[in-house]
Parts: C-alpha cells; sequence; structure tokens
C-alpha cells in the first residue's frame, strides 16, 4: 500500500505568485527549487508561477502541492488547507516579520505632494485583494481620511511592473506597488528613479515605502499528511542561505495580517454607491426577484380589489338610483290617490247640505208670494246647482281612473319591495322575511304595491317610535279564489281607533301617523274589488290583503 504513495509523493507542483510576471518570479525563485532538488534528491520539485486569481484556481482544483505567497493571500486562502512551513527572510529587510511593504508613487513632476490631492486622480493597482500592490497603501490613505470612492481608483491586473510604465507615461497620477519594486526595476536598468516619487514615506528603510512593514511571504503545504515529507521540506527551507544569511525562518504569527483584513470590511461602505448595489444586486438576487415577485403579486391584488370596488360602488349606486326613482313614483302615486280619495270624500260631505239648501230654496220659492223674494230663492237654488256641479267636476279631475289590470308575479313584487326596504330594516335593527307562493296574480301591480309599501312603512315607522328592533314577515300566500298578502310584525300593535277608522270616508285619527296612508290603501283595496283588514295579534299587527281572482 506504500508503494503507490511513495511514488506518488515523488513529484510536487509548487506554486509561486508572481506579482512581477513570470520570467521575473522564475529568476527569483529557480534556486529555492534547485536547493529543495538537491537537499531532497529522491523528489522533484516543479515550480508554476502564476497571478494571486491563478493561484485560487489551481488551490481550487487541488493542482499544487505547495504554494509561495505573500501573508495576505495566505490568510484568504487557509480554507485550502494550507499548512504553513516557513517564512521568507527577505535579504534587503532581515526579518521575517518586517518584509513586505507598499509604496504610493507619483510622477517627480506631478505637484501631487500629499495623499489629499488624490480626490478624483487616476490611481493605479493590480488587483483588490493585492496585498503590497493595494491593501497596504489604500489602508493608509484610509487611515488619513482619504476616502477611496473619491478617487478614480483602476486596477490594471498584473504584472506590477506595468503600472510603473503607465504612471510614467502619464497614463496614471499615481500607482500602489509592492516595495522595493521601483529599486528592482531600477537596478535592471527598466526604470529612471528620478521620473518617480513616493508619498506617505516611512521610516528610512533599503527601499522607499509609504506603510508599515508587515510579515514576509509564507512556504505553505497544501493539504499534505506526510510528516516526514513535511519536515524533510522544512528542514531543506531553513538551511537555505545567500551570503551567510538564511533565507526562510520559522513560521510567524499574522496577527497584525488578519487585523488588517477584518479592520479592511469597513471600507466598503466607501465604494461608490452604484457598485455596492452592484454587489447586494449579485449577492442577494435570488431573494430580491423573491421580493419582487412578491411585491408584484400584491400589486396586482391590488388593482384587482379596487376594480372590484370601483364596480360595486358603481352597482350600488345604479340600484341605489333606481330605488329612488321608484320611491318617487309611488310617493306621485300616493298623492294623486290621496287627492282623489279627499276630493271623493268632500263631494260625499258637501252634496248632503247643498241638496238640503237646494231643497229648501225650492220650497222657499214655492211658498212665498213676492216676487223679491221668488227672485232670492231662484239666485239660491241656481247659486247651489252650480256649486255642486263645481263639486262633481273637481271630482272627476281628481278621481282618475286606475289602469287595467295585468298578470304579475307577487313573489317578484313582495322581494323586490323587501330588497328596496332592507338597508332600512337593518338601520332600525328589523329582521325582514318574505314567504312567498309561486304563480301570477291579474290585478294593478302599482295599486298592490303601493298598499304593500304603506303596511310595510307603518311597521317600521313603528319601530323607529320604539326604538327597538324586531321582526317583520311579508307573505304572498295564492288560494283558491284569490291571492292574500299578509303584513305582519312584532312592533306593539295598534290602536283600536284607527282599525275602527278603516271604511270611513275621512280618517277620525292620525294616531301613528296611520290616518291616511292607510285610509288610501284600504281605499286602493276596494277599486281592485280587494279587501284591506288590520288586526292586533300576540305583540303586534296582522295587516290582510285579499286580492281574489277575477275582478
Amino acid at each position: 500500500m506504500l508503494l503507490p504513495v511513495l511514488a506518488q509523493a515523488a513529484d510536487y507542483q509548487i506554486g509561486f505568485l508572481a506579482y512581477r510576471g513570470e520570467a521575473r518570479a522564475r529568476t527569483e525563485w529557480q534556486p529555492v527549487l534547485d536547493d529543495l532538488n538537491r537537499a531532497l534528491p529522491a523528489h522533484r520539485f516543479d515550480g508554476v508561477f502564476l497571478t494571486q486569481q491563478q493561484l485560487n484556481q489551481q488551490l481550487a482544483e487541488g493542482r499544487l502541492d505547495f504554494v509561495v505567497t505573500n501573508p495576505a493571500h495566505y490568510v484568504l486562502s487557509r480554507h485550502q488547507g494550507l499548512n504553513w512551513l516557513a517564512s521568507w527572510l527577505d535579504p534587503r529587510f532581515g526579518s521575517a516579520r518586517e518584509s513586505v511593504a507598499g509604496t504610493l508613487l507619483v510622477r517627480a513632476d506631478s505637484g501631487l505632494t500629499a495623499s489629499h490631492q488624490l480626490s478624483g486622480r487616476r490611481v493605479g493597482a493590480v488587483h483588490e485583494q493585492a496585498f503590497g500592490g493595494y491593501l497596504l497603501v489604500a489602508e493608509q490613505l484610509r487611515r488619513r481620511g482619504v476616502a477611496l470612492a473619491s478617487v478614480d481608483l483602476q486596477f490594471r491586473g498584473y504584472p506590477v511592473d506595468a503600472l510603473i510604465y503607465l504612471l510614467r507615461d502619464g497614463a496614471l497620477d499615481a500607482a500602489m506597488v509592492p516595495a522595493c519594486t521601483l529599486e528592482q526595476m531600477t537596478e535592471e536598468g527598466l526604470v529612471n528613479p528620478a521620473d518617480f516619487r513616493a508619498l506617505l514615506v516611512q521610516a528610512d528603510t533599503p527601499c522607499v515605502r509609504s506603510t508599515p512593514l508587515y510579515p514576509g511571504w509564507s512556504f505553505a503545504a497544501v493539504d499534505s499528511r506526510d510528516e516526514t515529507l513535511l519536515r524533510d521540506i522544512t528542514q531543506a527551507l531553513l538551511a537555505m542561505k545567500q551570503q551567510d544569511r538564511p533565507l526562510w525562518g520559522a513560521p510567524i504569527r499574522l496577527d497584525e495580517v488578519e487585523q488588517l483584513l477584518r479592520n479592511w470590511q469597513p471600507d466598503a461602505g466607501e465604494a461608490p454607491t452604484w457598485q455596492m448595489l452592484r454587489r447586494v444586486l449579485l449577492g442577494y438576487w435570488q431573494w430580491l426577484a423573491g421580493l419582487m415577485l412578491v411585491l408584484l403579486v400584491i400589486a396586482l391584488h391590488h388593482v384587482r380589489v379596487t376594480r372590484l370596488l370601483l364596480r360595486r360602488t358603481d352597482e350600488r349606486d345604479r340600484l341605489h338610483g333606481l330605488i329612488q326613482s321608484r320611491e318617487q313614483e309611488l310617493a306621485r302615486a300616493r298623492q294623486a290617490t290621496l287627492l282623489g280619495e279627499m276630493a271623493t270624500g268632500l263631494a260625499h260631505e258637501l252634496n248632503q247640505p247643498l241638496s238640503a239648501i237646494q231643497a229648501y230654496a225650492q220650497a222657499g220659492e214655492l211658498m212665498t208670494s213676492e216676487q223679491s223674494s221668488r227672485e232670492v230663492f231662484n239666485h239660491i237654488v241656481g247659486e247651489t246647482e252650480r256649486g255642486a256641479d263645481i263639486i262633481r267636476r273637481f271630482r272627476q279631475w281628481a278621481s282618475q281612473p286606475l289602469p287595467g289590470p295585468e298578470a304579475f308575479a307577487p313573489q317578484a313584487l313582495c322581494r323586490e319591495l323587501a330588497e328596496r326596504l332592507t338597508p332600512r330594516a337593518n338601520a332600525a335593527g328589523v329582521r325582514l322575511d318574505v314567504r312567498t307562493d309561486q304563480g301570477t296574480l291579474l290585478s294593478v301591480q302599482p295599486a298592490v304595491e303601493q298598499i304593500l309599501s304603506n303596511l310595510l312603512g307603518n311597521s317600521l315607522d313603528a319601530f323607529e317610535r320604539r326604538q327597538r328592533g324586531g321582526h317583520v314577515l311579508l307573505c304572498a300566500v295564492q288560494e283558491e279564489d284569490g291571492w292574500r298578502l299578509t303584513v305582519e310584525d312584532d312592533a306593539g300593535g295598534v290602536s283600536p281607533v284607527v282599525i275602527e277608522a278603516l271604511g270611513h270616508t275621512l280618517p277620525a285619527s292620525r294616531i301613528h301617523g296611520m290616518g291616511i296612508g292607510l285610509l288610501v290603501s284600504y281605499r286602493l283595496a276596494r277599486r281592485l274589488g280587494g279587501k284591506l283588514t288590520l288586526a292586533n295579534v300576540d305583540e303586534g299587527t296582522r295587516s290582510e290583503l285579499f286580492l281574489p281572482k277575477e275582478h
């Protein structure tokens, strides 16, 4: 079982962060690879030189056995199972704890001398997760009150050398680069150091820098459990020297780096609003889509409810107008009937005294012999005849004939009356029930409607006067010889005087407002060939209208 494991362990891939490009990184780290291969001849170590994003991808794909990178990238990648073996001792600084810094460069002739002058200027960096090439310098700007949102920040990608060329050529106003990058390019003859100047310069060190020094790079194993191999590699690294100075030291704590990364999170608030909005949209698009869907459903439901409410409001207004129209027609019919009944009553009451006066005048004319007295009696007779003629014409004018009978359904008439009076009954606390037989009645529907409306109105008046609720029952029963329509309530009954007044020419009383209306109903029932009766029952009144089948 061990043989295949050892065979697989003989060839290892080491990923190096190549922030200045693959060629420069290979030149810089090849001596380390050579020393490892010489120290551990049973194994073979090959190097791949990648950007930070390429390293992340190969770590995620499990294609690397070891990685050499800056401390911030190590902290951000620890979830990949990294095991720190040694820390790089930069020969220029000689300390594993203080080896990495960043530098903010401007052109020497730019006139920029302070960090607050960078507002609105083009400032370049390689990547938003680059340690020396962005995070360290950006943190210093933040501490000095320079909002990154006010800077035209441009991430140009690796290698870092390109940023210095862009700055030199005027494509950038400032550049964030790892410390010592400018010095290395100067030693290689790539740029003239006199063309550049650093801002936020820190204490004197071998390389100009704008930030404090942080721990150096890490040599880390990727999820390896071969303790023998890890021990051999660590010993080989700690034994490497350059000019009698060790190149690697023991792993050190990265508290400062972790604290910087934790403090960096609030800087997200300095990002432009559109960047924050973009991050929120990308990070929570499922929730936002669900919220938008819910809001859309609520809006559609609101529109639907509003349309139904408007439709029902229009229907209510139409029915209210129809009820008002029918009430007005019924009131006009009631007034016309009342006028006719009053005219009939007056004519009946006045005809008798006029006839008596005429008789006495004619007798006086026959009994007297004086010509002057005869002429007076003759005038009296003429005036009484003229008065009787006036009364007769007034009676004919006021007594309009009822329209001809037509067949109608009492059931529909009763339900229509109930619907019309239900709002008033509800307001008075009265329950209005309808029980009717099916069938048709040959009669004058407006007159029957007026009688039933009067009877129902009298019942509701009684409840309203007593300020209490109750029950009203409207029945229409078809009998062998006609229809019997009944209105019965429990409103306390009516005075016997009112019942006795039915059949009189003129109302004998207006007790409880049931004088004229009840008399008109009684007269209408007689003109229809029927009969209206009124009686007290238990705690209320029962009014019965009988209409014969044929009239």
